[in-house]
């Protein structure tokens, strides 16, 4: 365990000295990515002074390093999709490097704070999905406020294919019309089937990029339309409202299982912020727990029910509409 710690802060010190060695001394490079590529108008032509931001550069040299070692390659699709949904202006490769450097912050809080040296592990762990947690929260903060605009954007595309624009000149004005982000998503759109994608394949992408079960209902039915035709218009008028009582009925439900999340948090949260309290007060006191053998049985036994808790809550509090 102990050697496994001197690893893990060997690695992230060569990591920090490695990036602060290139934000001090190496050549800086033009780092050409446009500020908003989901939006053509804000695409200008830099100056001279907006290139060579030090902590981009310093996360581009580390990235590159990390990209070439071809490590957890699977790892790193799975979060380069997450980050494109979460609309985050970032390579992967500088995500991991964020990641690397915020375990080994932690890692050093945690030699600070606690007298067992064993405990900054964990806490060192906990620093290294930190970022991926956040970035999950954006993720899911963004697909809840797609699925709330959904409805108006729904209505929008319908008066436009009444008014007698074709499907992509209504998505063309769902993107200047409405506010993010849902309007860079059909922004995207547009752009892929500018550049000659074809307008299913790109349709199938934006369902890919929200995985939102009621986009795929849209893009569903303009698909089938595409194919059988049909009055498109109708159609997106009858999602529509489908879609806004299912809204309702959400809101609703989360307004009853309200009291049974906080509930569970506080359950969960309880015992771990306690042990953390007691090693900070009396390390002594509750150090028996991961030494002696029927203390760490008791540990065992004890994360086995609080994860049996948390999955029957779970799922007493999750109602699918």
């Amino acid at each position: 365990m102990l050697g496994a710690i001197f690893f893990l802060s060997f690695i992230s010190t060569l990591i920090i000295v490695y990036t602060v060695y290139t934000v001090l001394f190496s050549k800086r490079e033009i780092i050409n990515r446009m500020q908003h590529y989901l939006n053509p108008d804000k695409n200008v032509e830099k100056t001279d002074k907006d290139y060579g931001i030090p902590w981009r550069e310093g996360l581009n040299a580390v990235g590159k390093t990390i990209g070439k070692s071809k490590l957890g390659h699977r790892y790193m699709e799975n979060l380069e999709i997450q980050i494109i949904q979460a609309h985050i202006m970032l390579k992967v490769e500088e995500f991991i490097t964020i990641e690397l450097i915020s375990s080994f912050g932690f890692l050093i809080l945690g030699f600070i704070i606690f007298s067992v040296k064993l405990l900054a592990l964990p806490l060192a762990i906990v620093g290294f999905f930190l970022p991926t947690l956040i970035l999950k929260t954006k993720k899911k903060a963004i697909l809840k406020k797609i699925d709330q605009q959904l409805p108006d954007t729904i209505m929008l595309l319908s008066n436009s294919l009444k008014a007698g624009y074709s499907f992509m000149q209504a998505v063309d004005v769902a993107s200047k019309e409405l506010p993010p982000p849902i309007s860079l998503e059909f922004k995207q759109l547009l752009k892929e089937v500018n550049l000659g994608v074809n307008t299913e394949t790109a349709l199938e992408s934006l369902s890919g990029r929200v995985q939102s079960e009621d986009m795929r209902l849209v893009i569903l039915a303009v698909l089938i339309q595409r194919q059988i035709g049909g009055n498109l218009s109708e159609i997106l008028d009858n999602i529509s409202d489908t879609i806004r009582s299912r809204i309702k009925v959400k809101g609703e439900i989360s307004v009853l299982t309200a009291q049974g999340k906080i509930s569970g948090t506080i359950i969960s949260l309880l015992p771990v912020a306690l042990c953390f309290a007691l090693f900070a007060v009396n390390p002594t006191y509750i150090i028996l727990l991961f030494t002696d053998p029927l203390g760490m049985a008791m540990v065992g036994v004890a994360v086995v029910m609080q994860l049996i808790g948390i999955f029957f809550i779970r799922k007493i509090i999750r109602i699918e509409v």
